[in-house]
């Protein structure tokens, strides 16, 4: 089973061009073949050989640690003023805060 930290680093990848995210779906197709995720969705994929939803909900957690002024990742998420960039950031920070843990 993956750690939490590799978790992180693999959701983050499935969404690390702003192309590959999207706001208001958990996962979607693009007419151009592109498949995208948004903040929670990526968790779910990158999580998906834990088969007890542990590491899942874990992951969840260690996002919504680094959060700042939301409460939930699917808020922050598909709140109007995040952006790519801002989604980057919270996944460095939930990753760093791994190191620490």
């Amino acid at each position: 089973m993956a750690t939490v930290k590799e978790n992180l680093i693999a959701a983050k990848a499935l969404i690390d061009m702003p192309e590959k995210w999207i706001k208001g779906t958990f996962h979607a197709w693009m007419p151009s073949g592109t498949e995208c995720f948004c903040l929670a969705g990526a968790v779910i994929e990158a999580s998906s050989h834990d088969t007890d939803g542990l590491r899942e909900a874990e992951t969840i957690s260690a996002l919504v640690g680094a959060l700042d002024g939301f409460d939930t990742v699917i808020g922050f998420n598909d709140a109007a003023a995040t952006t790519h960039a801002d989604i980057m950031a919270l996944f460095d920070r939930a990753i760093a805060a791994q190191d620490g843990a």
